[in-house]
């Protein structure tokens, strides 16, 4: 096997690196090891190449940004990464700069392992800053192959909110076609932050509403945001936006908008998302508007909000009705929700369509003054099937249960009386094992800790399901659902 060694020459380093050229990496790619503050401010001006890397050295702290220049390829992406034992390697840009970490115009750059913080210590508002902050403002074009995973980002900025701004976020600015593609945000932590949590954005990305169809502009491919763990936001805990069946699951979202009001995950320009087994919770305080822990906002096509868990928020999902084309809400759990259950946005709009919401449990313990539609707000164009309502108090329908072309059908009441509109309802006890004992911080990988919610073999609601076809073929928990033979609610009972 062939081995090529390489040095790098510029002063402030002295790095040798083994590759493999029968491996597929480039030859000629050259680690740079940063271990003083010196050698972090020059890496700046180094022009990466493929292969390349930058391998910050553990237990060292760096003050300032990381902004690095050039890009991988698809056989050799730059990486970005600690090396050595001990604590991670942390940046601290101080509320002085736009980010601890900013990739402008970068493809095929994977960062890992990293610690960033930026702020000057105050509650003040310090600006428009990030934690990681990728950006396209270059060139158009495709960007591609942008990884950040395992990072933990905390106090960044002050007590302030602000949509495009706080931990890490992913931005297209002042271009008119380009995309990222392949773009994953994984496994990272990201706690006491102004702003949003993860976001993205786009100049160009949008979904465009004709009298009887859609078309999508610009929409980023292979968007995949999974595993995360954000909590205390200045607003959302996540907004997605502008891409096309994307993917964003088993993330933790607690206690956001701290400083403003948000759900703790919406959507925005995007067509076939899907927004699966997260869990929300903690999104409370004085507002009449968005305080629930998922969004299906507008501008939207395709949304599917399934399999989450969410509790102690003030609502559980909002559903916007501008525009807004068929919206999917299954299989998700909601527990001791503070107000309500389904907040509908823009009272007076009337454009969202087929909005189908199924086999969802929603449990409100005793003491709770819990509507099932808050604020007075009313439902549009929604058919409602197969979903379990158990309220172990009153519960109570808000002021405008009746909706507009809204029906109901087959659904489980307990302590609140069926909807006007359900010809078949059920109204006795379903028989959960444990209902209500789930914590928070659950594992998102088995939804384990959401067992309570099965039903008893003697359950009334066992087999009760009327059909739905394309229903997802699964439960909450993992369990195969059949199309003629299904349980109300989102906990299929196994054999």
């Amino acid at each position: 096997m062939q081995s090529r060694i390489v040095k790098l020459t510029l002063p402030l380093f002295l790095v040798v690196l083994l590759l493999f050229c029968d491996q597929g990496a480039p030859c000629n790619a050259t680690d740079y090891r940063i271990q003083t503050q010196a050698e972090f401010d020059a890496i700046n001006a180094v022009e990466l190449l493929p292969g390349d890397a930058i391998l910050l050295e553990r237990g060292r702290k760096f003050s300032g940004m990381l902004a690095p220049s050039g890009n991988g390829t698809i056989e050799g992406p730059i990486r970005i990464q600690p090396v050595g034992e001990g604590a991670r390697p942390r940046i601290d840009a101080g509320g002085k700069e736009k980010a601890g970490l900013l990739l402008a115009n970068s493809s095929y750059v994977e960062v890992s392992g990293l610690e960033i913080t930026n702020t000057d210590g105050s509650d003040k508002d310090q600006g428009n800053l990030y934690g990681i902050y990728v950006i396209a403002n270059g060139e158009e074009g495709i960007r591609r192959h942008v990884y950040i995973d395992d990072c933990h980002v905390h106090d960044v900025n002050g007590k302030v909110a602000g949509k495009k701004r706080g931990g890490i976020h992913v931005h297209v600015r002042s271009l008119k076609s380009t995309i990222f593609d392949d773009l994953r945000i994984t496994n990272n932590r990201i706690v006491n932050v102004g702003g949003v949590g993860i976001g993205n954005d786009s100049s160009c990305g949008r979904i465009e509403f004709r009298k009887q169809s859609t078309r999508d502009h610009h929409l980023w491919t292979q968007v995949y945001v999974a595993g995360n763990y954000v909590d205390h936001t200045g607003r959302n805990n996540i907004i997605a936006r502008c891409s096309k069946d994307a993917i964003y699951e088993r993330n933790v979202l607690a206690n956001s908008s701290r400083y403003d009001t948000g759900h703790s995950i919406f959507c925005f320009n995007t067509n076939g998302i899907k927004i699966q087994f997260n869990e929300a919770y903690g999104n409370i305080g004085e507002s009449k508007i968005d305080r629930g822990g998922f969004d299906a906002d507008y501008n939207c096509v395709n949304t599917f909000i399934q399999y989450n868990y969410s509790h102690d928020n003030q609502w559980f999902c909002g559903i916007m009705k501008r525009r807004n084309r068929h919206v999917v809400i299954r299989y998700n759990i909601s527990q001791n929700e503070r107000e309500g259950l389904y907040f509908y946005g823009f009272e007076t709009a009337r454009q969202a369509k087929d909005i189908h919401i199924y086999n969802n449990t929603h449990f409100v313990r005793e003491g709770l003054d819990v509507e099932v539609f808050p604020k007075g707000r009313t439902p549009l164009n929604s058919t409602f099937e197969n979903n379990l309502f158990f309220f172990a108090g009153k519960g109570t329908w808000g002021k405008n249960p009746h909706g507009i072309n809204t029906k109901f059908q087959n659904n489980h009441y307990f302590n609140l009386s069926p909807h006007e509109s359900d010809g078949d309802p059920l109204n006795v006890n379903p028989s959960f094992t444990k209902p209500g004992k789930a914590g928070k911080d659950i594992d998102l990988t088995t939804m384990a800790d959401l067992r309570g919610y099965q039903l008893r073999k003697t359950s009334p609601c066992i087999d009760r399901a009327v059909s739905i076809v394309n229903n997802g073929g699964r439960d909450i928990l993992g369990t195969r659902v059949g199309v003629d033979s299904a349980d109300m609610g989102a906990v299929e009972r196994q054999p």
